[in-house]
């Protein structure tokens, strides 16, 4: 079965900012160009998935990056569109030109009952709208899930979570695109390092107040972390603050009530959860500015042991990307024990396993003390990222679930 797939996605504004900075000359070129060359340095998910059902006779796969300004705006020139569309009515245009069988949707702030109703009428080759979901999300993303077909997601909680409010949902781990490999040493810049941790810090309920805690202590202990980390500023974390205190003062006078009725409450509610703390001095003075995309992996190739945490918001199961881009890239991967853990990696063989942040500290120690066998798990952890969990088989699996659907509403 032949089938044009199209995923309206988010890539990390970040990465967006710095890649548009470094290559200023790329908003001289028109949106093919712009299009080619952003993906083909971003590795990011949405793009590899795109990539590899591109190489599956029979499918086109396409990716509109909804958040790519300067990419958007392009498209929007060249296809006449008024300077003030708006984002919903832009993607809509995008959906209508290139006419896709499947539409996969990240960015759920463009979808509501009424644009699914225009899409549907103005995109009748439309007959599948997926969903995907890995991070925390509100009441108001809830309310949508049942706008489609099915949701996908890469954490098995999330699809128990899914499963008792009647969603149709897959799970679909994230994956390694082992393409990576063949350029990953071709002016790597970064200096080779024991353990490192890369990626996001977010205070609040669902994100990462254990992975701060548990990162605070190993600065603590005395071990060399390197760290590259995407922090909030302190207006950000001051504001949640703010929210915290605020909501639970409401509920402690019996006010509560309020917090659903004032618009500004009920969006930021889940900030009320959990104590929202500062980043300590040593955390904010250790931390180097994040890296993106092939950069990224260039950082991770240099790392001897990586340091994983999943965020709150994936409760007791496994599947955080960070599980397949550290052992793919060959680094030693430590990270924390989940219920489904052994569906992924051997532990202590493949990856290496914690379950306290003292445990964490010693088993890194340790690691740092016997090059040998960290080597061997580094080595045994690759070789069953490129066996089993490479972004190949789980485009694949995206196919085979997508032709199953597809088939089910043809009947």
């Amino acid at each position: 079965m032949s089938y044009r797939f199209i995923r309206v996605t988010n890539y990390y504004p970040q990465y967006l900012k710095k890649y548009y900075s470094i290559n200023f000359d790329i908003l001289s070129k028109n949106y093919e160009e712009q299009y080619r060359l952003i993906t083909s340095d971003s590795f990011e998910s949405a793009s590899s998935y795109s990539k590899n059902l591109n190489k599956i006779e029979g499918v086109q796969a396409f990716d509109i990056i909804s958040n790519a300004e300067h990419l958007q705006d392009t498209w929007r020139k060249e296809n006449k569109l008024p300077v003030d569309i708006s984002k919903q009515n832009l993607i809509l245009e995008q959906l209508k030109f290139y006419k896709p069988n499947v539409v996969w949707i990240d960015d759920f702030s463009i979808i509501d009952n009424e644009w699914k109703r225009i899409l549907l009428k103005n995109v009748p080759s439309v007959k599948l709208l997926i969903g995907h979901i890995c991070a925390p999300y509100n009441s108001g993303m809830a309310a949508k899930f049942k706008l489609f077909d099915i949701i996908f997601t890469c954490i098995p909680c999330f699809k128990n979570e899914l499963g008792a409010m009647g969603i149709n949902s897959y799970l679909l781990y994230h994956g390694f695109d082992s393409t990576i490999l063949d350029t990953i040493s071709v002016n790597n810049k970064f200096q080779e390092v024991d353990f490192l941790f890369s990626g996001s810090l977010y205070t609040g309920s669902g994100f990462h107040n254990s992975r701060i805690e548990y990162i605070e202590k190993m600065l603590q202990s005395g071990i060399k972390m390197d760290l590259y980390c995407n922090l909030e500023s302190f207006k950000k974390v001051l504001l949640k603050k703010v929210f915290y205190s605020t909501i639970n003062i409401l509920k402690t006078v019996g006010f509560g009530f309020l917090i659903d009725v004032i618009p500004v409450l009920r969006k930021n509610k889940s900030y009320g959860d959990v104590p929202i703390k500062f980043y300590s001095q040593q955390l904010v003075k250790s931390s180097k500015p994040p890296v993106f995309g092939f950069e990224m992996y260039q950082l991770l190739s240099k790392a001897k042991i990586t340091f994983n945490i999943h965020g709150e918001v994936a409760e007791k199961c496994a599947g955080n990307i960070r599980l397949f881009e550290a052992t793919g890239i060959g680094s030693c991967l430590v990270t924390d024990m989940k219920d489904n853990i052994l569906d992924l990696f051997i532990p202590d063989k493949e990856i290496v396993t914690y379950r306290t942040a003292e445990e964490c500290i010693a088993k890194v120690k340790w690691l740092i003390d016997n090059p040998n066998e960290r080597e061997k798990i580094a080595l045994a952890g690759r070789q069953r990222t490129l066996k089993d969990h490479t972004i190949e088989k789980r485009a694949a699996a995206l196919h085979e679930k997508i032709i199953f659907e597809l088939e089910n509403i043809n009947k």
